[in-house]
């Protein structure tokens, strides 16, 4: 492993080594103080990344379970495990004591607060500016994160960190997360120091990954136009992926693995009938095995060690295929379905594709967004985003079994702020 300089001057933080990097455990980050060097924030950074992608608290496990169990993605192998079967219920079913949205929200708002320190305390860090900006582009891009994740499953959330932090709206969230990813565009566009990126987890491309979370959020907020342009800077031929190792797996091949707790569904996706994959789609052996009811998740969730994409070349061309339909824009939105539809494996990075006749479908706007949300639900696949894209695209609610979920108890008994929780 490389060796990097350390000097424990506080016994107050854990440093953790994982593949040949450093990192600190933010849960044991109480006080700013414990990072005020350059060192410590980039170990920081280091932690965020696992902490937001390893284990069964993290956001990569709640959000995708979440959402899989929520539409239909997965079905619940073990009741037992409470918090997933209030998920796969829905409805009054789910409480504010629910294990998994707690882990989520907990896990959220921790990574939020020591992204937050970062970005206000990296100058302090130290005198030179561009090894400052490099630690705030990345925070900023984490911060970014967070909050554009959190905000899919509540109807708001706290901006702001201090005592019975108000809510505040989900345009004021999405904005906000647009903002940060623009500074950290900024920052990375002037030049990253190469004595932060080389100590960092080299396995997310930054500024593509900004570029990708721009494009998601602003077709979120209905910035169509934005959408399409952020999407189109993402370069696709280069990955950016979650990395895992045996002492730190990927958390949701691992509980996959246990068959103990869920799988995939079915070969639908979660889709209804009258949008189920064609059988000669490609994406169908990729994602799922097993023939009914025995159904199992392959992709990228197979080995412990398996990568998961931080985003698809796929989301890009949907984000672009739905922003140029919902501007009335049919032809250019369906040549960016079809550049989905009729990918083959030699066309995708990570091997997604459909490998299917181009779409001969009516060319109505009603008709196109059908064909993209379909394929969204399959190319997406446990991508933690099938919530979001129900609700978007005004799917019936029988298709989901809550659209927001109530707000931890672990939140409302700290903050005299949270408001009432919404029906469903």
């Amino acid at each position: 492993m490389k060796s990097i300089k350390y000097t424990l001057i506080i016994c107050s933080f854990i440093v953790f080594i994982s593949c040949d990097k450093e990192y600190l455990d933010p849960y044991s980050v109480l006080d700013p103080t414990l990072t005020s060097s350059v060192d410590e924030q980039i170990m920081l950074l280091n932690g965020m990344q696992q902490q937001w992608s390893t284990n069964r608290p993290s956001p990569m496990y709640t959000t995708v379970t979440a959402a899989g169990l929520n539409t239909g993605e997965l079905r619940l192998l073990n009741p037992g495990n409470v918090g997933e079967n209030e998920l796969v219920i829905g409805g009054s079913t789910v409480s504010g004591d629910n294990e998994v949205l707690i882990n989520m929200w907990g896990q959220i708002m921790l990574i939020k607060k020591e992204a937050t320190t970062i970005i206000d305390n990296a100058n302090t860090a130290t005198e030179d500016s561009q090894i400052a900006n490099s630690l705030k582009a990345y925070a900023l891009f984490y911060r970014a994160l967070a909050h554009g994740t959190l905000i899919q499953f509540f109807e708001s959330l706290p901006l702001s960190i201090q005592k019975n932090a108000p809510f505040n709206t989900r345009t004021e969230v999405l904005n906000s997360a647009l903002t940060d990813l623009s500074t950290s565009l900024e920052y990375i566009n002037n030049g990253l120091s190469t004595s932060v990126t080389s100590e960092l987890f080299n396995s997310i491309d930054l500024k593509n990954s900004v570029y990708a979370l721009t494009a998601r959020y602003h077709l979120m907020l209905g910035n169509n136009i934005d959408a399409i342009s952020a999407a189109n800077n993402v370069n696709l031929n280069t990955s950016s992926t979650w990395i895992f190792e045996e002492a730190n797996p990927n958390p949701l091949a691992f509980w996959f693995s246990s068959n103990n707790v869920s799988q995939a569904k079915d070969k639908n996706f979660g889709l209804p009938s009258n949008l189920a994959p064609s059988t000669n789609d490609g994406r169908i052996d990729f994602y799922v095995d097993g023939q009914e009811p025995d159904y199992f998740v392959k992709g990228f969730f197979t080995s412990n060690t398996d990568k998961i994409p931080v985003y698809l070349p796929g989301e890009m061309y949907l984000i672009q295929a739905e922003a140029y339909a919902r501007e009335d824009r049919l032809e250019e939105a369906t040549i960016k379905l079809n550049k989905v539809i009729t990918k083959t494996p030699a066309q995708d990075i990570y091997g997604v594709a459909a490998m299917l006749p181009a779409y001969s479908g009516e060319m109505t706007k009603e008709a196109i967004l059908d064909e993209i949300y379909k394929n969204r639900r399959i190319e997406l696949y446990l991508s933690g985003l099938s919530l979001e894209d129900s609700r978007r695209f005004n799917r019936p609610t029988t298709e989901r079994n809550r659209n927001y979920y109530p707000y931890p108890n672990s939140e409302r008994d700290n903050n005299t702020q949270t408001p009432p929780n919404p029906q469903n």
